[in-house]
């Protein structure tokens, strides 16, 4: 399958949710991050904010906000075209982007190579587990030539499609949560 049709798939099946079935694999997603955290005791953690045809971010992003962790959310350097990430609290500010996402108002960015784990959006994931994202490439880009953070992707277990042929720049996921249960790249491969 091709990446063209992998989001229009994936679309159709986000569609299908019902608002009671989306709250509570919201809660199953924070409890699987909640566990998969403790374990490994991260102190610096990024997230995204979620669109409507994504897995939410908002409790985990509410529950990392409020914990000890220090909890990064992505904005766009107009300069470069890539990400950067900036510290967020329960009083963060946020302001739309060119893109129509929300992004924070602050400017207390972490260097890439600091953070421990990044929560990564995607619309869907192979058995290499590759990561489909929108396909505007910022994630790919951004961490193109960094490696250390663990990259953790959320998804409905609709969103893995096995023969989902993806590029060699696409960001592999280390950890991937689905509503079902937690896949780990190096139990798999």
């Amino acid at each position: 399958m091709n990446k063209t049709e992998a989001r229009d798939l994936i679309s159709k099946s986000f569609k299908s949710l019902t608002s009671s079935s989306k709250s509570y694999q919201e809660k199953v997603h924070l409890n699987l991050i909640k566990d998969h955290l403790k374990k490994k005791n991260f102190s610096h953690i990024a997230s995204y904010v979620s669109l409507p045809y994504e897995v939410s971010t908002e409790k985990i992003n509410k529950f990392l906000a409020d914990s000890k962790t220090h909890l990064y959310l992505p904005k766009i350097d107009t300069n470069t075209n890539k990400l950067e990430f900036a510290l967020c609290n329960e009083n963060t500010q946020f302001k739309k982007n060119s893109l129509n996402i929300l992004e924070p108002i602050s400017e207390e960015i972490i260097q890439l190579e600091e953070l421990n784990a990044v929560i990564v959006p995607l619309r869907a994931f192979n058995t290499n587990f590759q990561r489909l994202g929108f396909g505007g490439g910022f994630y790919d880009t951004t961490f193109s030539e960094v490696t250390q953070p663990e990259f953790i992707g959320l998804a409905y277990e609709f969103q893995f499609i096995k023969k989902l042929k993806l590029e060699d720049f696409d960001i592999k996921l280390d950890v991937v949560f689905t509503d079902k249960q937690l896949l780990q790249k190096s139990l798999v491969t």
